[in-house]
């Protein structure tokens, strides 16, 4: 093979760069941008504005690998039901705390994926406790494809109505990786938009500002 530079091989009208097969482009007609491109690189420009990395490619690998992780799980096996987390849930009630093995046991009686459950324990960040609130609802969260989605979902396996201190603690689980959206000026708005709320809704939470414009 010939070569151009150090790092880039020519072979058969390809270059490779880095180990990956690039080839050229000569005219507009062989660009074809993927649909949901935009969206991704808004979302990740937005993070890195709002935390200013102090090592950005670092933190792109980082944020990549984590948005990876999430959108693998539903390639690996199938996403569970909402019926199954409902089951899940009243087996083992609000605000409980399990262990990643008693997780394991309780997801495979219901026929939720060892791969699944494994993931979300990995994008969870849990050790020996596992708090099965923020298990559940980042399950759900894998499992829809929008925040919409997740918020229909969050009153449809926890019940029509939550404290609204509990609502806050859901949506919190997806920052910073799951929605890059969800800051802390959101959280904070939230929060001040509840200040004298004590259970909340679909209806009451679809209807606040800074979840309206979300959904």
């Amino acid at each position: 093979a010939n070569t151009r530079k150090t790092g880039q091989e020519v072979s058969g009208g390809s270059v490779r760069m880095g180990g990956l097969e690039v080839e050229p482009i000569y005219c507009a007609e062989q660009i074809v941008v993927p649909t949901d491109l935009a969206d991704i690189l808004k979302a990740y420009t937005k993070e890195v504005i709002r935390r200013h990395p102090d090592e950005l490619l670092e933190f792109s690998a980082r944020y990549f690998r984590n948005l990876a992780d999430v959108a693998s799980s539903a390639q690996e096996a199938s996403a569970p039901s909402q019926e199954q987390l409902q089951v899940f849930h009243q087996r083992v009630g609000d605000s409980a705390t399990l262990t990643p093995e008693q997780v394991h046991s309780v997801a495979a009686q219901i026929g939720i994926a060892k791969s699944v459950v494994a993931k979300v324990l990995g994008v969870g960040r849990f050790a020996s406790a596992v708090d099965m609130d923020k298990f559940l609802f980042l399950l759900l969260a894998m499992s829809c494809e929008n925040f919409a989605a997740v918020l229909q979902g969050l009153f449809s396996v926890f019940g029509q109505k939550l404290e609204a201190v509990r609502f806050q603690a859901f949506i919190s689980y997806l920052a910073p990786d799951m929605d890059p959206e969800i800051t802390t000026q959101f959280l904070n708005d939230l929060n001040s938009q509840l200040i004298d709320v004590e259970m909340v809704t679909y209806d009451t939470t679809a209807s606040l500002p800074c979840i309206s414009v979300k959904i």
